[in-house]
């Protein structure tokens, strides 16, 4: 029990030790303008809209679940891939378990492809979205700020 309790102990200083760099390195050393101001006067002199687009957008939000969600799922996969590996090197001699263990694998890396299968379709269509987003002029129908595109390219309204 006490050898149990040390290397217990042990494993969480060392992941303590290892993680601790993670949050000094964190901060931000540079205090001056940042590349995000930047951007958004070099877009708004560009005559893009620039005040509606935030990283707090739906695209991005939404985004940013769905890599969640599938980093989870990644994380499982890990896990079953462990056990069932664990499984298999237990199994000393025993077909049943030795089964189990190949089908737990099995269905881990399908699993793992179905899951990698929708992170690329996922990141696919939410770059499109963004990028559809952040490019387009402002204006209706991407036309210049002032005027609208009535079907026969930008023109200014009352003229």
């Amino acid at each position: 029990m006490l050898k149990i309790i040390k290397q217990v102990s042990i494993l969480a200083l060392l992941t303590l030790i290892l993680t601790f760099p993670y949050f000094v390195f964190g901060q931000e050393a540079y205090k001056g303008p940042t590349m995000k101001g930047a951007l958004e006067g070099l877009g708004g002199a560009s005559g893009y809209e620039t005040s509606g687009i935030s990283e707090t957008s739906v695209s991005a939000i939404a985004g940013t679940a769905v890599s969640v969600f599938l980093s989870i799922l990644g994380i499982i996969f890990i896990a079953l891939i462990l056990y069932g590996g664990y499984l298999w090197m237990m199994a000393r001699g025993n077909d049943e378990q030795l089964t189990r263990a190949k089908e737990l694998i099995t269905s881990a890396v399908i699993g793992l492809i179905i899951v990698v299968a929708a992170y690329a379709a996922s990141y696919f269509i939410f770059d499109r979205l963004t990028r559809q987003t952040l490019t387009t002029p402002a204006g209706s129908g991407g036309c210049p700020p002032g005027q609208v595109d009535y079907g026969q390219g930008c023109i200014t309204p009352g003229t």
